[in-house]
């Protein structure tokens, strides 16, 4: 048995009881191979059972992404961090927005969203396609971010992101040629009568300033996806991981369809202003 020791500093706090926040210091034996998530497991079964978090009835793997959090004030997943003997610090993504403890508050649904299909009273999902693009770009960001975090720390955050944009811009590429195959054509009729797919499950909220048969002006006035970056912590990944896919994705489409935009919501903006003109 080891003598060393882990001293865990938990953040703590349940919105229907707390009136502010607060720190919990646990010692935990250490061992070697520990990770973040048997720490709040030694804590659970054996100091506190009123911790609240995601464990392993999640799926321990490094898909999920549920338990996603801030070791010592970087992101990573709880199940997948290692942590040493010495001072820990676990705290959630967004202090401001828990159920409880380290447990992130989802967003509510709009009461203008589209509903979800259920069975049972639960969701159901037939496959990846049948799931809301906003939904698996949550997921993406959970178990992307992480991982660009550690490659950043690992061989320089300005090479790991050019790396993850190489990769992100491919996707998004090969997204665009889907989208025309959709669309039936890529023509600039082709993308308007496409437009409404980008508000799936009220992903954006926009305002169309111009449609004509060479061009074609949006106003995007709401971002969800903006905001779900911001509830999650991510903000810095957000145009990376959001954004940036657009201009690969019309190159997709249609080369021939010039693209631009100067401003958007992820940045600060008002709101995002896509612009787009066949090239003759």
């Amino acid at each position: 048995m080891t003598n060393k020791i882990i001293n865990a500093k938990v953040f703590r706090f349940n919105p229907d009881k707390d009136a502010e926040p607060r720190y919990q210091t646990y010692q935990v034996p250490f061992e070697e191979g520990l990770s973040a998530m048997d720490v709040l497991d030694y804590i659970y079964q054996n100091l506190d059972s009123s911790l609240a978090y995601y464990d392993h009835a999640g799926c321990s793997l490094g898909i999920c992404g549920k338990c996603t959090a801030r070791i010592n004030g970087k992101v990573g997943l709880l199940c997948q961090t290692p942590v040493s003997d010495g001072e820990l610090l676990l705290e959630p993504m967004n202090k401001n927005k828990v159920l409880k403890d380290l447990v992130p508050a989802k967003a509510k649904k709009a009461a203008d969203d589209e509903p979800e299909a259920e069975e049972g009273g639960e969701q159901v999902a037939q496959d990846i396609n049948s799931v809301d693009l906003i939904v698996r770009r949550e997921i993406e960001a959970l178990i992307a971010s992480p991982l660009i975090e550690a490659y950043s720390q690992e061989f320089g955050k300005e090479a790991s992101e050019a790396v993850a944009q190489k990769v992100i811009q491919k996707l998004a590429l090969e997204a665009g040629k889907m989208l025309k195959m959709f669309a039936g054509g890529d023509t600039m009729e082709h993308l308007q009568r496409a437009l409404p797919l980008f508000s799936q499950g009220g992903a954006l909220e926009f305002d169309i300033v111009e449609a004509s048969e060479k061009k074609a002006a949006v106003n995007v006035t709401r971002c969800k996806y903006a905001e779900m970056y911001k509830e999650n912590g991510l903000e810095q990944f957000g145009y990376l991981l959001g954004c940036g896919r657009d201009f690969a994705l019309m190159e997709g489409f249609n080369p021939k369809i010039k693209f631009t935009r100067t401003q958007t919501i992820m940045e600060g903006a008002d709101y995002c202003d896509f612009r787009f003109e066949i090239e003759d």
